[in-house]
């Protein structure tokens, strides 16, 4: 089975990246290992390995910012959960992404291989948007050049948001015109693609909707309207960007892996109030599909309180946790896909273009919210409760806020880290409608003021080891398209 191999060459890179996690070789490339795989067994590792940055570490931090889950009973109430994050937080995410996922695409940039080097850069398009994204300034341009053949670069200098930002489309635009290469000695990937299958009308979906969300995000209306409307394929029904998992104790999902089918530490996060309780006030019938129903009913916990407001929240019994809505398995299970795009993404950022264009985006809307309940099997509820939104008669400032909610919901449990960095974006002046609405300020708060986070921090090693790196960096900090 290709998922047998694939774990035992997850292992094996895992072991390589723990050999050398601190040393700032470790954000380029070691130039005392050699990349001599072929391009079909690096693919599948650095997909796997790209999984597994989005849907741990970063997964596991936006279900806290996002206010999806909380820490349950009888347990150390994570930092992270007061807004406390610290170097130490991002040392393991940066690593995997910059010496594993980002080592091995470039290892296949240079395979000769148009068709992986177009898979690759596609990915480090995406991947290079949400380091970007969550830190800010990054090491972009001199990234991965530690080999003696690419200068021998161990300190890499950092650039700037919308630096990135300017050179992922053309990025983009590179792996398109080399997943189209034919004739020769070309070879095209087949089961080794994870994502899908060897695809290639699937991954022009995927990069051209990337192409969307950059431009989307980066406030960019006008030309993420040009893109819809030269009739480019955007992933649909069925064409999600995305890791599955087949397995039940190895090959899962990575959050899964981590508390209960590697780890058993098990599940002790419950529901957040703020999500269940903006479902709730919606009639959302999602509420019952994305938590399980807690024995005191759709209930939740305010972010990071349960251990603090004791008389607020008295155990029913043996099993406390019990009396709280908790992540379902449609949410958190051993085969729960890591979302790179999303059905109901692709569609929500098509919907905005065209708000933001002042154009009718019913339909879109509508599809979006419509996959995001297919994905739960109940699509048939969908036109009743889109109807109640009110979506369709309301000013297109509302119609925004209504989305921006709506996406909020959507990536519950499936797309935590996005999730958060769309209520950034979301929560705009005049409609703060989740740091002055939705959310709830922890009561041990530690940026105060009823403040929330909006960026992650540099990790140690970058800060102690590369003198490029920024020093100034707080979780208040602000990326250019953030208002």
């Amino acid at each position: 089975m290709k998922y047998t191999k694939l774990f035992f060459i997850t292992a094996f890179v895992a072991l390589l990246g723990l050999t050398g996690c601190k040393k700032v070789l470790d954000i380029n490339t070691d130039p005392n290992k050699a990349s001599t795989a072929t391009p079909e067994l690096l693919l599948p590792t650095a997909q796997t390995e790209l999984g597994q940055t989005i849907g741990y570490t970063w997964n596991y931090i936006g279900s806290m910012w996002a206010q999806y889950w909380t820490g349950g009973y009888g347990v150390s109430t994570s930092g992270l959960e007061f807004y406390n994050m610290t170097s130490g937080s991002t040392e393991g995410s940066w690593t995997r992404a910059y010496a594993r996922t980002l080592q091995d695409l470039t290892a296949i940039t240079k395979s000769g291989q148009p068709i992986y080097s177009g898979m690759s850069k596609i990915m480090k398009a995406y991947l290079f948007q949400m380091l970007t994204d969550l830190h800010g300034a990054i090491p972009f341009s001199q990234a991965n050049k530690g080999s003696i053949e690419d200068g021998s670069v161990l300190t890499p200098s950092y650039d700037s948001e919308e630096d990135v930002y300017a050179a992922l489309i053309p990025l983009i635009d590179e792996g398109l015109a080399e997943i189209a290469a034919t004739g020769g000695t070309v070879v095209e990937p087949g089961e080794e693609d994870l994502i899908y299958g060897g695809d290639l009308e699937k991954w022009e979906k995927f990069a051209n909707t990337l192409k969307l969300k950059i431009l989307v995000r980066k406030g960019d209306y006008a030309g993420a309207l040009a893109l819809i409307n030269s009739g480019a394929n955007l992933i649909g029904a069925g064409d999600a960007a995305a890791m599955n998992y087949y397995e039940s104790s190895q090959n899962t999902n990575p959050l899964y892996a981590q508390f209960e089918s590697r780890t058993s530490v098990g599940m002790y996060y419950v529901a957040a109030w703020s999500s269940v309780n903006e479902m709730v006030n919606l009639s959302d019938p999602r509420v019952k599909l994305i938590y399980d129903e807690g024995t005191a009913g759709d209930s939740g916990v305010y972010s990071g309180e349960i251990n603090e407001l004791t008389d607020a929240y008295p155990p029913p019994g043996t099993d406390p946790n019990k009396k709280f809505s908790r992540p379902s398995t449609f949410t958190f299970d051993a085969n729960v896909p890591v979302f790179f795009i999303s059905e109901w993404e692709s569609y929500f950022l098509q919907a905005e273009t065209l708000v933001r264009n002042n154009q009718n985006a019913d339909s879109k809307f509508a599809d979006a919210v419509t996959a995001s309940f297919d994905y739960y099997g109940d699509a048939s509820s969908a036109p009743g409760y889109i109807a109640g939104l009110g979506f369709s008669t309301a000013s297109p400032d509302d119609q925004l806020n209504i989305l921006g909610i709506q996406k909020w919901i959507s990536m519950n449990g499936l797309q935590m880290i996005e999730g958060w960095l769309e209520t950034l974006r979301f929560d705009r002046p005049g409609n703060r409608i989740f740091t002055e609405g939705i959310f709830r300020s922890p009561s041990q708060n530690v940026i105060s003021g009823g403040k929330f986070p909006s960026s992650f921090l540099y990790p140690t090693q970058e800060l102690t080891l590369n003198p490029n790196s920024p020093k100034d960096r707080t979780t208040t900090s602000k990326r250019f398209w953030d208002n």
